[in-house]
């Protein structure tokens, strides 16, 4: 699972800063189809994937609406700042890695803090060098690394309060 999300985030870069946008929904389509015939209790794994959705959703379409990030959108003016469809797809997939990927961090919620401080921003920085992300202010990586920290701390705690439905 760790390695499948790797090569669902470059397919989801790469093919959106490409116009490629078969590539991250047949990937991401196939990684989530994968991780969903894996789980016993199928309601609360949908519920935990909308929760991180929205999470996900909330965090990127604030920072393009101040304009601290500008997404290589498909959407209209004045809907521009909000996230993307393939991010949203990345969330989704992210959160069906989360058991597999962070179940080491459970009883290390500072450690898994401060991983979400680091690494968020920089995959948002690979973002940029793709070309599927145009820009990232500098206040905007600020917030970025604000909202992974509590990202990471709710992620663990959901993976906490749901264990025995996220496989």
């Amino acid at each position: 699972m760790i390695l499948g999300f790797q090569v669902v985030w470059f397919a989801c870069a790469w093919g959106a800063s490409h116009h490629y946008p078969l590539l991250p929904i047949i990937v991401s389509l196939a990684y989530l189809n994968t991780y969903m015939s894996k789980q016993v209790q199928k309601k609360q794994a949908y519920l935990f994937l909308l929760k991180m959705l929205a999470l996900g959703f909330v965090l990127d379409s604030v920072l393009g609406f101040f304009n601290l990030i500008t997404f290589a959108s498909a959407f209209p003016e004045p809907f521009t700042f909000l996230q993307p469809w393939w991010l949203s797809l990345l969330w989704l997939c992210f959160a069906a890695s989360a058991k597999v990927s962070f179940s080491w961090l459970e009883n290390r919620q500072s450690v898994a803090i401060l991983l979400g401080a680091v690494t968020g921003p920089l995959a948002y920085y690979s973002g940029v060098q793709l070309g599927a992300i145009l820009q990232i202010q500098t206040l905007g990586y600020v917030l970025l690394s604000a909202g992974w920290a509590c990202t990471m701390f709710i992620l663990i705690r959901f993976i906490r309060l749901q264990a025995s439905h996220i496989q």
